[in-house]
């Protein structure tokens, strides 16, 4: 993050001061737009921001009145009404500012509560493309870290900030009142204090930006290291990522310690500054009583004024900091909520769209599934194209199986299908119609997903299934689940449906989350299904628990379907060859090898048994078993 005199990158973007100026003016009014969505808790909290204010000055006020009148004139009948207007004073203060603390802090969790809504509810918007190039910890970082930033300078920064300005701008009036003279005099550190705030204001976004990059690394290597625990433990690599998280959290301490720095500079140098004005106030008073040109009193009071002027800048000082790290945090934010949402989903009906997706499902089963892939091209990056005009036509009720090498284009055919990614050119049609033409959530609502790493949640079996159909009975339910052949390992579980699979379902094995996946799917009912290598990765025992689920999954729905094993796609009623992104070969199975083509020489290399073998009831038998070899499997 630094070089090794601890300056900032060269290759950092430089701003004109003008630049940063309407950068952080544009910030500000974005974080501010939040705050008027609820005016009546900004009134108020402002209002008892200038009530309290006012109450400042009684204080000084009072303290002139008893040592001018009360002490030195000789009115000791004046000294008890004049305590108690102070007393009364101070509690008026405290009570607005315990009143300002409470709407203070109930304003502020209900507008972060719509900024982080807001951010995640655009960030599930996003394309898939979107996420291939950011890092989970990253995004974790700013929906969790920078928002509370954003925070900090929604709050903090704009209300206390109010009160500073408030604050110093009665005092000073109360100053000019009582003497003019002194009150320039307190005013005379003020271009001083202005130089050096605009100074630090004007470089210090790159250092917050710094910072909150190494932050943003850092947690996303955490992120990675403890999903891959596994890994790192199976390859014996605790020291060499300790290692390597050592180093990402060196950049975050060497980038903080910039900020640092800079700021043990700034902060006592601004300190030094009041400090000068006030031993001007009291050398130049001073004098002033000598001569007999102003009454004791009154210096006293002006000297506690000039602490109360300069407390409020101290403040200002501090919330500049607040600010320029809250910028750098709501750059990141803002940054999220610019990027163009999927197209099919427009980000100001995005909540509806949302909300509207159950109410889909019955609209969605007028879907009758016909497929039509028309001259369909597709490409990750530009010059490498993934597809190249693929063309084939699915009826209602069919099945379409997707054989080919890896990086043929299989997976990414059928993520065309469900729009994870947009094709360039050609055409692929849903019952005769274009699919950009439907409403993103009603296409994806029709089409039913299983794949090879099923995907389950944190949460319960329950909760797990319940995604397929949120408000499904208990009967629905054991239907679904005795339809996938799940009901055995779930019922010998010890809260049954209740039961918590773990992060990613790391509690069960893989043939149980695929069972699990294919109740969510039978759930669902989708009259268009995509199954991608779901019997991959298992024994053939559980294979056949879950080839008979498929069955029951894939009867009258159209399926397409990508497998390596020969029995999941021997009965297919077409096979789809690909290669390097073109379908070179298609026809049923017996067509195909009658044809003694690529497929024919895949199946060639297949020792995989076109039906299911016999369960195997001892352990001499299964023994007895010849080892497999790599060429069991199609190529995938």
């Amino acid at each position: 993050m630094t070089n090794a005199e601890g300056r900032l990158p060269e290759s950092m973007e430089e701003e004109s001061d003008c630049d940063k100026v309407l950068s952080v003016m544009k910030t500000v009014w974005r974080v501010f737009a939040y705050l008027r969505r609820y005016p009546w808790m900004a009134a108020g909290t402002l209002t008892c921001a200038i009530l309290s204010t006012v109450m400042v000055i009684v204080f000084p006020t009072v303290t002139k009145w008893i040592i001018n009148d009360v002490v030195r004139g000789n009115h000791p009948e004046k000294l008890l009404p004049l305590i108690l207007l102070a007393s009364v004073a101070f509690l008026l203060q405290h009570a607005f500012n315990a009143l300002r603390i409470v709407l203070n802090n109930t304003f502020e969790q209900k507008v972060i509560f719509d900024l982080r809504s807001d951010l995640y509810s655009h960030i599930q918007l996003l394309p898939l493309r979107w996420f291939d190039n950011r890092a989970t910890g990253d995004l974790m970082t700013r929906v969790i870290e920078d928002v509370n930033s954003v925070e900090r300078v929604l709050i903090d920064g704009i209300e206390q900030g109010v009160v500073a300005v408030l604050q110093i701008v009665i005092v000073l009036a109360v100053m000019f009142y009582l003497n003019t003279t002194l009150a320039l005099l307190a005013l005379a550190p003020f271009p001083l204090l202005i130089a050096g705030a605009l100074a630090y204001t004007l470089t210090a976004h790159r250092r917050y930006r710094l910072q909150r990059r190494a932050a943003s690394a850092m947690n996303a290597l955490l992120h990675d290291n403890l999903s891959g625990v596994r890994q790192i433990k199976s390859f014996v690599r605790e020291r060499d990522e300790h290692g390597r998280f050592n180093r990402v959290s060196d950049q975050l301490r060497r980038a903080t310690l910039i900020v640092m720095r800079v700021w043990a500079i700034y902060s006592p140098s601004m300190s030094m500054f009041e400090a000068f004005g006030a031993v001007l106030v009291l050398g130049f008073g001073s004098h002033a009583v000598l001569t007999g040109a102003m009454q004791i009193g009154d210096l006293v009071a002006f000297l506690m004024l000039t602490a109360f002027l300069y407390d409020p800048i101290s403040r200002l000082h501090q919330l500049n900091q607040l600010v320029q790290a809250g910028r750098a945090a709501g750059e990141r934010v803002f940054e999220i909520l610019d990027e163009r949402a999927e197209p099919g989903f427009g980000v100001r009906r995005h909540v509806a769209a949302l909300k509207a997706q159950t109410c889909l499902r019955t609209p969605n089963k007028q879907i009758a599934g016909d497929i039509r892939y028309e001259n369909v091209s597709f490409s990750y990056a530009e010059g490498l194209p993934a597809l190249k005009h693929v063309s084939f036509h699915a009826p209602p009720g069919a099945t379409i199986a997707l054989v080919g090498a890896t990086g043929a284009g299989k997976s990414t055919l059928v993520n065309l299908l469900v729009r994870f990614y947009e094709f360039s050119a050609g055409e692929i049609y849903v019952d005769g119609r274009p699919i950009r033409e439907y409403a993103l959530p009603r296409l994806r609502e029709a089409i039913g997903v299983v794949t090879q790493e099923s995907f389950l949640f944190n949460g319960s079996i329950r909760e797990n299934l319940l995604m397929g159909k949120p408000d499904a009975s208990d009967a629905e339910l054991w239907r679904a689940v005795d339809a996938a052949n799940a009901r055995g390992f779930i019922e010998r579980l010890p809260a049954g449906l209740e039961s918590i699979v773990g992060e990613r379902g790391v509690k069960l094995s893989v043939g149980e989350k695929q069972r699990v996946s294919i109740a969510r799917a039978l759930l669902k009912d989708p009259p268009i299904l995509i199954l991608d290598e779901a019997t991959a990765s298992v024994d053939t025992a559980t294979e056949r628990l879950i080839q008979e689920a498929l069955e029951r999954l894939m009867f009258h729905r159209t399926s397409i379907v990508i497998a390596h094993r020969l029995s999941t796609i021997v009965h297919a009623d077409q096979i789809l060859v690909l290669d390097h992104g073109r379908i070179i070969e298609r026809g049923r199975h017996d067509e195909l090898v009658a044809l003694g083509g690529k497929y024919a020489r895949l199946c060639q290399q297949s020792l995989l048994e076109v039906s299911p073998e016999p369960e195997l009831e001892s352990s001499a038998d299964i023994a007895s078993l010849p080892i497999p070899v790599p060429d069991e499997q199609l190529p995938v």
